[in-house]
């Protein structure tokens, strides 16, 4: 047996030889057994990435012709492809040598997922060169609009963030537009479909106004400061580009109220018709502000 196979994988090949039973079954056992593996530095992974042999067991998922090199790593609950860390390490620039990860879940030899700073990322175990951002809440096998910073996913997770965290986010998306794009002309930054998200997921928490004000300021500037920051014709442009956005996301908005209330079935939960302007304390889904409270809705 390879020396630089872990304990977990040791037991989990010698049960296999003692019962004749599945590698991936036995290793899942085994690590059950032990509990889930602590922490570890980006640096402890690099080392072993770069100094440990391959790993030489059969690849239970693929075909021998078809399996990826692979070494073994106890933190990861066993073998991980030499290709995928190396990605994992693109992804995860700038980090140092001392930033923790931590093994969330691993499916066998088809695939695991590991947390590190805020975020999540799914390695497939049964091909090179695949290594996914996801979603940052646990369990959730979705990517996120936007790794950096709208870090959720679109149709569930998203759509659950309060009012201040929404308007966090879309602060940062606008910014970071802002700064890949502005140089070239401050007036023709884009939003987006990841912008366009944030507003339709704003609506549904009645959050509209404070989050369009946030990604439009964020993305282009205070509406006070444009002839400060801008002179002239490119002062006029920037205040163009702002009060276009204004609007467009104003129709943004009003598609995502007409789909709520379609999906809800043009009925609020109390069984009475959902209104158009119902108030802008309103969500889109509730008939008045006393059903939003009730529902738990402030």
């Amino acid at each position: 047996m390879p020396r630089h196979q872990n304990t977990a994988a040791r037991r989990a090949r010698q049960a296999q030889r003692e019962t004749g039973g599945k590698y991936t079954a036995e290793l899942h056992k085994t690590t059950g057994a032990e509990g889930r593996p602590g922490p570890f530095t980006l640096g402890e992974l690099l080392t072993a990435c770069g100094t440990s042999p391959d790993w030489t067991g059969e690849h239970p998922v693929v075909d021998p012709e078809w399996a990826t090199e692979m070494f073994d790593f106890a933190p990861l609950g066993g073998p991980v492809p030499y290709s995928a860390v190396l990605l994992l390490l693109g992804l995860l620039t700038p980090a140092s040598r001392s930033t923790e990860l931590e093994l969330e879940s691993r499916n066998g030899f088809h695939s695991l997922i590991v947390a590190c700073c805020g975020r999540r990322f799914e390695m497939v175990l049964s091909q090179d060169d695949y290594v996914t951002e996801r979603c940052l809440i646990p369990g959730c096998e979705s990517g996120p609009v936007s790794a950096h910073s709208t870090p959720y996913c679109a149709h569930q997770h998203l759509p659950e963030r309060p009012e201040d965290e929404l308007v966090e986010i879309a602060r940062a998306w606008g910014g970071a537009q802002r700064e890949e794009f502005s140089a070239g002309d401050p007036a023709a930054v884009p939003l987006g479909k990841e912008g366009d998200q944030l507003i339709a997921t704003a609506v549904a928490q009645c959050a509209f106004f404070p989050v369009r004000t946030a990604l439009i300021e964020a993305a282009y500037e205070e509406p006070e400061m444009v002839d400060v920051v801008y002179f002239g014709e490119q002062a006029v442009k920037v205040q163009y580009a702002m009060d276009t956005e204004h609007f467009r996301l104003e129709r943004v908005a009003q598609a995502a109220h007409r789909r709520i209330q379609r999906i809800a079935g043009g009925r609020c939960v109390c069984g009475a018709t959902l209104q158009n302007g119902a108030g802008p304390k309103v969500p889109p889904q509730f008939y008045s502000a006393a059903c939003a409270a009730a529902a738990g809705r402030q």
